[in-house]
């Protein structure tokens, strides 16, 4: 006897008390953990246990029940039972001494790793030998803690315009991230956060989701357009790098975990343009300046008239390469205008494409309003009924002059060759007198 207790106690399976009828103990139920999958189990996944239940008594043990009580980090999932009805279990000479209970139970997705216990209760509603018994089967809990960038919110800073830079941090592992803490930083220190610190603090991030940590950042707008290199550090506490579990449950000895990570961030990008209405000539050109007043350079820079309801390009194309205006610079465009209608302001739209400081092609649109004077229409514009009239009226006035300096030319074209006929005939008449004379 003294043999068989000890092996009871030493072995695996540790011995159940049996409640009989009078209440007194008898040893003769063994409960035991066969199998769990996976083994270890994650955080967050569904666990299978395997229980085994033997009778090694000499009376059997009639309607009997087997019930786990799933409590943190252990959970019932929808539609799986907790309570298993295993019937009659046989005395140990017997087959069905012997009977295995399969559950399935979910984990919670922040628990930690170690070994947690779950509740086993065993049961008879049998009118002999009833058996109560609780047992505490120990699970194994793995659990690996990481982190990666997922994203960042941009790609292009623009020099000298504020723009929100948004970090996504998450958690790929299996383990909740606890006290975390991202900071970043740009080489050269091109890139710094307006209003605020580099670091930011994150309470938590579970499982699988990703936290949104934002600045508001600047860059000078003298920098040189190009790609610039983004430090990342994100630390946090690692609880399974050195864990002591305490009895309260507690875990003690954290460490910090760090991950560093790096990103490339491109300063430079678009640029803006200003038109504005200079001069129109007599002919009809209308020059127009053009002005880089962005913080980057454009090259390649084109300006177009586009078809449109209020003004046609007449005269010469509908474009004027500009080349390359660098920020701050300006030049000028000529373009042959008539307006649809005149005396209004009416609007005028341009498009100026050209290439950007990351080599991308881009194209911008610029409409503003140009007034169309009735003094200053091209040739062939379509004037009022008003204005036709008064145009008639000094052409038939200079016609009428044209043709009285014209009979008065005519006139007196006519009275000088009077004049000088009766002068030949006084001549003519003074020398037969004198031939008559001389005879």
């Amino acid at each position: 006897m003294i043999l068989l207790s000890l092996s009871l106690c030493s072995g695996p399976a540790l011995a159940a008390s049996i409640l009989d009828s009078n209440g007194s103990l008898d040893k003769g139920v063994n409960i035991d953990l066969l199998n769990q999958d996976p083994d270890p189990v994650n955080p967050g996944d569904v666990l299978e246990v395997r229980i085994s239940i033997e009778n090694t008594g000499y009376d059997d043990i009639e309607n009997c029940y087997l019930k786990i009580e799933p409590d943190y980090p252990f959970r019932a999932l929808s539609g799986e039972g907790l309570i298993k009805n295993i019937g009659t279990l046989g005395k140990r000479s017997e087959d069905d001494r012997r009977k295995v209970v399969k559950f399935e139970i979910g984990i919670e997705n922040d628990v930690n790793e170690g070994k947690y216990p779950l509740k086993v209760y065993l049961y008879s509603t049998g009118s002999k030998n009833k058996v109560s018994l609780n047992r505490e089967l120990t699970i194994d809990i793995d659990s690996e803690s990481n982190a990666e960038i997922e994203y960042i919110s941009v790609e292009k800073l623009i020099p000298g315009e504020k723009t929100s830079l948004v970090f996504g941090i998450k958690n790929v592992g299996n383990s909740p991230l606890k006290n975390s803490m991202f900071s970043w930083e740009c080489t050269n220190d091109v890139i710094l956060p307006v209003g605020s610190s580099n670091v930011k603090h994150i309470n938590l991030i579970d499982v699988g989701e990703t936290a949104n940590v934002s600045f508001e950042v600047l860059t000078n707008v003298n920098t040189k357009p190009g790609l610039y290199k983004l430090d990342m550090v994100l630390t946090y506490d690692d609880i399974e790098e050195l864990q002591t579990i305490t009895e309260a449950g507690t875990v003690e000895n954290q460490k910090r975990k760090t991950i560093k990570s790096k990103a490339g961030i491109y300063i430079g990008g678009t640029t803006d343009f200003d038109i504005a209405f200079m001069e129109r000539s007599p002919t009809g050109a209308y020059t127009f300046s053009v002005s880089n007043i962005g913080n980057n350079g454009a090259n390649s820079v084109k300006i177009s008239v586009p078809l449109q309801e209020n003004w046609t390009v007449t005269d010469g194309g509908n474009s004027a390469i500009l080349g390359n205006l660098q920020k701050g610079d300006y030049t000028i465009a000529d373009f042959n205008l008539e307006p649809g209608t005149i005396g209004q302001d009416l609007p005028i739209k341009f498009e100026i494409s050209y290439t950007s400081s990351d080599g991308m092609r881009q194209v911008e649109e610029n409409v503003f309003s140009l007034y169309a004077s009735p003094s200053t229409l091209p040739v062939g514009s379509k004037l009022p009924e008003e204005s036709s009239r008064s145009s008639f009226s000094y052409k038939l006035v200079l016609l009428i002059l044209l043709g009285a300096v014209g009979f008065f030319v005519y006139k007196m074209h006519q009275k000088n060759m009077k004049i000088k006929n009766a002068e030949e005939n006084r001549t003519g008449e003074n020398q037969m007198e004198e031939k008559k004379t001389d005879e």
